[in-house]
């Protein structure tokens, strides 16, 4: 019966859709909030670069939560997975907060 045949190989892909809105937890500014599309196997690590990228690379030491912001919530963990932050699929918020770097802007 099984004979000559061999079972679908899994996709590596991740077929599931997450649309996360990216914003700054605080002071509320819509000017840095970013709609990201990725997938529930997408590491937090990949989300701060985005970050960092829209912020020029000016701003380190960023805490990041998913949902909701709350300092006992933030992700130590940068190579784990929104999946393991509790998205599967659907929408979700990421919220970050950054110490500025000194610059020429803060000396």
């Amino acid at each position: 019966q099984w004979e000559g045949k061999h079972p679908e190989p899994k996709s590596r892909v991740d077929e599931r859709k997450v649309l996360a809105t990216v914003k700054l937890a605080a002071p509320v500014c819509s000017l840095l909030e970013f709609k990201l599309e990725c997938t529930p196997s997408t590491k937090i690590s990949y989300v701060v670069d985005r970050i960092v990228d829209r912020h020029g690379g000016s701003i380190s030491d960023l805490s990041v939560c998913v949902n909701r912001f709350h300092p006992e919530e933030v992700i130590i963990g940068r190579d784990k997975t929104l999946e393991q932050c509790g998205v599967f699929g659907g929408e979700c918020i990421i919220y970050y907060d950054f110490v500025p770097r000194a610059g020429a802007l803060l000396q």
